[in-house]
Order: structure tokens, then sequence, then C-alpha cells
């Protein structure tokens, strides 16, 4: 929860998944062992335990969320929380997200999904499924030593298949089953050791493999951040400290005594419904307001343990406290109500089909308005922006723009998403001079020929390396090579970054070409791009236009591009600031009051044409851009 407040608080606070996975992998699978060991397991009865434990608090939440999500998002997103509600009610969110999710650049924050979180319970509730009958199968053939080398075994596997699917499927891998069900099997690891075998740690034991436990899940939370290849081998420090926590509370020397004192032990009993509330409002509070800051969070935990503490009471603890049967458990707690929730949920996925209306007419032209002024780049068909290039994106005519009437393309245009929303602006330009060019982009990967590692998330990696591999036999062909990227992300990421820049524009320059470096536009922290859109609908949501200071680092890095430029022979910088930030502050929003971002750091292309109109009314083709084939 804290990490889903604010991430820097707790760089690491995510593996909280893993070590809750732990947790439940020990508690269930004690259970399953000791009830079976004795002759007491019963299938039904363990599901029923399930069903009351889980299906009528969370499809509260369910319902709740969906009813908030007619009332405050847009019909689209509400129909995205109406199929993740679906997927939910079938315990299998996680396997939605991995599918539908959408990971570009460009798509909505996670972070304001409401039912995101759902997936971890997906996982859960997945592994349950077979996992029961497995252990006690288990429990009754094989000697306890054999029986925790096989959980052991397949633990391993489990860690080793993340690590293997991670580069080629990293969504796959944060979502899915058989990647997470690592952390479950050390918790089952831990609890049938503490079921079937006849011994107990000593204190001073206890007290050593706890503080090693411990120091693993702190150093797990502060040491790991969201850039890191997670999960895989980097999720066995949290979950082998979890473990590590468990045994050695066993004999009661647990070293971290706060665990069992009285305050903690009332959030243990409300978590589940605190985990269930939380994040949808986080989610909804950050769709609408932005991140919120210190009383923001402050309010909205409160607010989670408020709501979890009433849940607990009135929702919770009754049902779990029925000693109805099974069949009358499964009606009354899961098919009854999901059915009651599943209705409405269809209905708002199909309601364009079926010509049911989700908002007034007026909204909705308002609504399309509104969008129509800040969209993507890469949404036009003449921008060849891709998450991954195929040889075919550099033989689309339709990404060949310029002065009519040519065929062959004298320039190309190459870059990440920040060079893709400079291609009006460069079309103006070659317009003038008489002149074609190319545009080819890959979202969120750097122009450069050498390892993309230290610069990208992992999961791009393997984008960016083929992506690298299609364009670079391909540039020869063009005189002139434009660049342009996310310099300054790229640059705080690793200060290796101007050196490998140098060595792409050397191997250009060194082959004849011209290239011409186009800084990076201003960057506005906290801007919103759907924030026009949001205001149709949130209430007190109000979107400030005011000019904001240029920032530093935007500074910076174009300084040390205008410096590479300046020492080697071939090399042209352009600098769009001086346009976008007269003085030093950057208006948001063009002459005729649209708005010229799409988000914190693209242009709109309205705003990339009206630049490009600019610059040619101030003083004709830059000088930069004599190369294109226009002497100034």
């Amino acid at each position: 929860m804290v990490f889903h407040a604010h991430d820097a608080a707790l760089p690491g606070g995510f593996v909280g998944v893993d070590i809750f996975f732990v947790i439940s992998g020990y508690l269930i699978s004690r259970h399953i062992a000791e009830e079976t060991a004795s002759q007491r397991f019963s299938l039904l009865e363990f599901y029923r335990r399930r069903i009351r434990r889980i299906m009528p608090m969370m499809m509260t939440v369910v319902a709740a969320t969906l009813l908030a999500s007619l009332f405050i998002l847009t019909p689209d997103e509400t129909r995205a929380v109406a199929k993740s509600a679906v997927w939910a009610l079938a315990s299998m969110a996680n396997i939605h997200f991995w599918r539908e999710l959408d990971s570009g650049y460009f798509a909505s924050s996670s972070a304001e999904l409401p039912l995101l979180h759902l997936w971890s319970l997906g996982v859960e509730e997945q592994f349950y499924l077979l996992w029961p009958v497995l252990l006690s199968l288990g429990v009754r053939k094989l000697r306890p030593a054999m029986l925790l080398f096989g959980i052991a075994v397949l633990a391993v596997l489990s860690f080793e298949l993340a690590s293997r699917v991670f580069p080629v499927d990293a969504s796959f891998a944060y979502y899915m089953l058989p990647t997470r069900m690592g952390a479950l099997l050390l918790g089952a690891l831990a609890g049938v050791a503490g079921a079937c075998m006849p011994w107990q740690l000593g204190p001073g034991a206890a007290r050593m493999v706890g503080w090693l436990g411990a120091a693993l899940v702190a150093a797990s939370l502060w040491a790991i951040d969201r850039h890191a290849p997670f999960p895989g081998w980097l999720a066995l420090p949290p979950a082998l400290g979890a473990a590590f926590l468990i045994l050695a509370g066993e004999p009661r020397a647990h070293p971290v005594s706060v665990l069992a004192s009285a305050p903690l032990v009332f959030v243990g009993k409300i978590s589940y419904s605190a985990y269930l509330w939380h994040w949808p409002l986080f989610a909804l509070y950050r769709y609408g307001y932005g991140e919120p800051g210190i009383p923001a969070c402050a309010a909205l935990l409160v607010t989670t343990l408020l709501l979890a503490w009433l849940s607990f009471v009135w929702i919770e603890r009754p049902t779990r406290s029925s000693s109805a049967s099974f069949s009358t458990i499964a009606l009354r707690q899961f098919a009854v109500p999901a059915v009651v929730l599943l209705v409405p949920s269809l209905l708002v996925i199909y309601a364009g089909r079926i010509g049911l209306p989700l908002a007034p007419s007026d909204y909705l032209v308002q609504l399309e308005r509104v969008r129509e002024t800040t969209r993507p780049a890469f949404t036009f068909d003449w921008v060849c922006q891709r998450q991954r290039l195929a040889a075919s994106d550099l033989r689309d005519p339709r990404c060949v723009l310029g002065a009519p009437g040519l065929d062959a393309p004298r320039a190309i245009l190459w870059g990440d998403s920040n060079a893709a929303h400079y291609i009006p602006m460069v079309q103006a330009f070659a317009t003038r001079a008489g002149v074609r060019f190319r545009n080819v982009a890959v979202g969120s990967c750097p122009p450069l020929f050498a390892d993309p590692r230290p610069y990208v998330e992992a999961r791009r990696v393997s984008d960016c390396l083929a992506s690298a591999a299609v364009i670079r036999g391909q540039l020869e062909k063009y005189p002139v090579v434009l660049i342009s990227a996310a310099w300054s992300t790229y640059l705080a990421r690793s200060s290796g970054f101007i050196d490998d820049v140098q060595r792409v524009v050397r191997s250009l320059t060194e082959r004849g070409q011209t290239v011409v470096l186009i800084g990076r536009a201003p960057i506005l922290p906290a801007y919103d791009r759907h924030c026009q859109e949001k205001a149709l609908r949130v209430p007190f949501k109000t979107c400030p236009h005011q000019a904001v200071p240029l920032a530093d680092e935007v500074t910076q890095v174009n300084a040390l591009l205008r410096q590479l430029a300046g020492r080697m022979p071939g090399v042209y910088y352009f600098d769009v600031n001086r346009y976008l930030c007269p003085g030093g502050t950057c208006p948001q929003q063009t002459a005729s009051g649209e708005p010229r971002f799409i988000d914190a750091s693209h242009l709109t292309v309205s705003a990339s044409a009206e630049l490009g109109r600019a610059v040619l009314a101030a003083e004709g083709i830059p000088s930069a851009f004599a190369a294109l084939g226009y002497k100034p």
C-alpha cells in the first residue's frame, strides 16, 4: 500500500505480492497437509472455505468500482472495467491483463486501472484449483523428505521459467501462474515442513533465520525497483525472506517482535478487505487528480482502513462464520451474486451493440471534440512509429512525406516517439526545400546500435535490438539522417548515453552522410494528457494552462547535443525550444487556445505543424536543415 501510494518511498514495494504469496502458500498448504495426515481433508470443505473467504468481499468491491466508473470514467474506460470485472469473477483477471493490457508509451497509466490489482487474486485462485489435490496426494503417497524435495524443485522451475520468459514476454512473466507460483511454493514448503517434519528451530537458530529473513525482505524493498527484470530470480530474495520469517516465528522466538503487536495483528485481520479497497481508491483518485500528495495519500489510506474495517465487520466476518453446506455457500455467496454482477457488466460491455447509451449524447460530442485535439502522432497512418520495426516499415510509402511529385526520399527521420512528434515540423521544412523524407520510430527505444539494456526497461530490450537490426542496414540509403529521441530520459539512466550517440553519429558521417540532431522539446512533469476529457465528468477537475519553466534536464541534455554537433564535421543541431519556450517559459496552449502537448513530453500534431510554420516565417529553413537540399 505504501508503494502504491508513493512508489519512491519504497521502490521495491511491489514485492509485497510475492510476500503475500508466501504467506498464502504457507497457511493453506499447512492446513491441507495437517488435515490430510489426520484423514480430515475434504476437497469440498476446502472450496467452501475459499468461497466464504474470497468471493463475497471481492464481488462487493468489484460492484462498487463498476458503479463508480459509470459516473467518473469515459464510456470506453468503463467498458474496460466491466471486462476486467467479468474476468475477475472467473478468477482469471491475470489472464485478462496479460492479454489485454496496453503497455505502449501512450497507453493509459496502469496506475489508473481500478481492478488491476485483482490479477494477484487470479494467480492465487488458479494455484488452488489443483494444488489441494496434488498436495493431499503427495502427503498420502510420499515420504516427507521426498515431498519437500518435489515442492522445492517445482519452485526452482517456476523462478527459472520466469527469468527465461521475461525477455520474451515480460507481461506473461509478471501476470501468469507458471512464472509466479514460485513464491506460493516456497510458502507451501515452509507449511508442509511445519506440518510433516518432527522438528523445530531452537531459539538461537530461529533468531538467526528470522534476522536473515528480515534482511532479505528489507533489502528487496529498497534494492529492487520497477526497472529491474522482475519477476525471475530477483523474486527469490523477498519470497525466501518471508519464508524465513515464518519459520523463525514457529518457536515464538521471532526477532521482529513488532509483527506480533496488537495494531499490526488488527491490520492483518482486515488486510484482505484493505487489499481489495485500496487500489480502486488510489486508481480513481489518480485518474481524476494525478499523483496524490501527502495529505491525499493520508486521506486515501485512512479511507482504505475505515472501509476495510467496516467490510470486515459487516461482510467478511458474517460470511466466513456461516456453517451452511458447500452447495448452499456456492449458491448464496458465489453463483447468485456473480450473476447479479455479471448481467450489468455484460450490458456495459455490449452497450454499443444493443444501443444502450452509457453517457448523454452531448457529453459524447464534447468528448470526441476534445480527443481530436490531443490525438497522438502514431495514430496517423503517415507515421511509422512501432513497438518493433519490420522490414516493411522501411518500405511503407505512406511514411514518405514532403514535396509532392518526387519518388526517392532524400532524408530519414529516426528515433523514438520524441522523433515522431516532429514529423509535421520536418514536413514543413522538406516541403519548402522541395524534397521528401521518410520517418521511422520505435517507441521507448533509443536511436542506437549499442546494447540498449542500460537505457530501457527489460521488457523493451528485445524489441529495441530487433528494430535496430532492421534499420541499421537501411540508413545508408539516405544522404541526410535526422535523429531525435527522449534524450534526457536515456541519459538519466546511464551517463554513457551521449558516448553511444556519438558512436552512431560517427558511423554515419564516416560514410559521408549528414546528421541533424533535434533537441528535446519541453517536459511538463505534471501534465495530464486526458485532463480536458476527464474534466467533463470528474468533480472539481481543473486543467491549468499557465506557462511552465523549461526544465533543467532538457536544457542540460540539449547543451550536450549542441556540443557534440559542434565538434563533429557534418553534424548539425537544432533546438526547438527557442520557439516553444520564449524567455525560458513554455506555454501549454497554442495561440489559438488548443493544447500544445499530447502528454508531458510530446507535441500535438497541430502544435508541431505550427512550430514548423513559425520557424519558416522567422528564419526560413534553419541552417541545420540545409542538407535537405535548400540553400538558405
